[in-house]
């Protein structure tokens, strides 16, 4: 019974494949990964402070967060580049990655590093946005960039039998595993207007019209697998099922409200994705792969027998993706020299960074001048907690912002991913 790791270890080598399928599975998934909102305007101001833009978001950077604020712009801008990255993991901090990395894992260490992992499984969420070039012109904008998201899982009992093996007697499944990972260009036409005016309030709506442009979509349509290991043999199974496009077409609308008060409160109600879809036609390719494992032990000497694998791939037929919906309810107010903002963003769909769980962020920009630091917080949703920070440069024509936000926890040791920020644009 001591041999049968042995004959694991002699079928890895003389059947790759079988290294298990599950590595297939891992490839898939980080394939999604290499690729939620389909805005092209980089949100760099909001998420100094804390994701809260639904109603402090003003010129072009109301083309993410609510287009209905362009019926109150009084200024024009050119934005010239920008670009936003966000990672994260829902299972390791900083710390618990820092105390592990190149040490030798006890038992101890190994339950506390499963324990870390969900249920649910391990996840892996990127988000990738990218501004070439916008204009704004008073209550017009237009403006095109590049949309890259990812978004996977993988079962925790692969985490299990990577850290403690072949188990006596146990089964372990790898059926919760999934990816998805699309990149496309995006082109906005973005309006607002006033609507009417009420005692000194005003009240405007706003609409977004995106053409969104293909450039990769992959999705593992299923995926799972099994190994038991018992008293005479191991025996197991993986598969993976992907479909792919190189390119397709789309378009997103986002419709939004927003108020002005005499006291100087605004307020903002914005519709992400009302209507949106992706239309995927392009060299749309099928793959298949599977590993088959049975009686696996000591006495057979002949491993490559027991191992069967597949690999197929053929052409597959149109699809669609809906984009995911959420609503975002924005306030902010100017005290003194501070600017105060918050959010309540809902998902009608738990899918990628949309969540129907509840996120609730709040911020505040302090105005010195030329210089305007940033400070917000979050909770809730996907990305969980979550702690930023920015500063903008307004140096006469030419503006710059940067922002950091951490996900996943408040404090940098605690975070479970990361988002930076950056844009410049010329204000008139």
């Amino acid at each position: 019974m001591n041999n049968i790791p042995k004959s694991i270890a002699q079928a890895r080598r003389r059947h790759p494949a079988l290294a298990w399928a599950t590595a297939a599975l891992v490839i898939a998934i980080l394939a999604a990964l290499a690729a939620t909102n389909a805005a092209a305007q980089s949100p760099v101001r909001a998420w100094g402070m804390g994701g809260a833009g639904g109603a402090v978001a003003q010129g072009l950077e109301a083309v993410t967060f609510n287009p209905a604020n362009l019926a109150f712009s009084e200024h024009s801008s050119v934005g010239m580049a920008g670009a936003a990255v966000s990672v994260q993991n829902n299972s390791l901090s900083l710390d618990r990655y820092n105390e592990i990395t190149g040490t030798h894992l006890d038992g101890a260490a190994k339950a506390q590093l499963l324990s870390d992992i969900p249920e649910g499984g391990f996840s892996l969420d990127a988000d990738v946005r990218a501004s070439a070039l916008g204009f704004q012109f008073g209550n017009v904008a237009l403006t095109a960039g590049a949309i890259g998201t990812g978004h996977g899982n993988l079962d925790k009992d692969y985490f299990d039998l990577v850290l403690y093996g072949n188990q006596l007697g146990k089964t372990v499944d790898f059926n919760n595993t999934w990816g998805e990972g699309s990149a496309m260009g995006a082109a906005t036409v973005s309006y607002g207007m006033k609507l009417l005016s009420l005692g000194g309030s005003q009240l405007g709506a706003g609409v977004n019209v995106r053409y969104l442009y293909g450039v990769y979509e992959m999705h593992v349509a299923d995926a799972g697998g099994s190994l038991t290991t018992g008293m005479t043999e191991i025996a197991g199974d993986a598969h993976v099922s992907t479909v792919s496009s190189e390119g397709g077409r789309g378009y997103g609308v986002d419709v939004g409200l927003a108020m002005r008060t005499t006291g100087g409160l605004q307020l903002g109600l914005t519709l992400e994705n009302a209507q949106g879809r992706m239309e995927w036609n392009r060299n749309v390719e099928n793959r298949e792969y599977r590993v088959t494992a049975a009686d696996i032990n000591l006495l057979n000497t002949n491993i490559d027998a027991s191992v069967d694998d597949a690999d197929t791939t053929y052409a597959g037929d149109p699809y669609t993706t809906v984009l995911p919906r959420a609503a975002r309810l924005g306030a902010s107010a100017k005290v003194g020299p501070f600017v105060l903002a918050a959010d309540y963003l809902q998902g009608f769909e738990d899918r990628g960074l949309v969540s129907t769980q509840p996120r609730v962020a709040g911020g505040v920009e302090w105005q010195l001048g030329f210089l305007k630091p940033r400070f917000g917080a979050a909770s809730g949703g996907v990305q969980g907690q979550s702690a930023s920070v920015g500063l903008g440069l307004d140096l006469g024509f030419w503006h710059l912002d940067a922002a950091a936000v951490t996900r996943g926890g408040m404090k940098v040791g605690d975070t479970k991913g990361l988002g930076v920020a950056v844009a410049s644009s010329l204000v008139f």
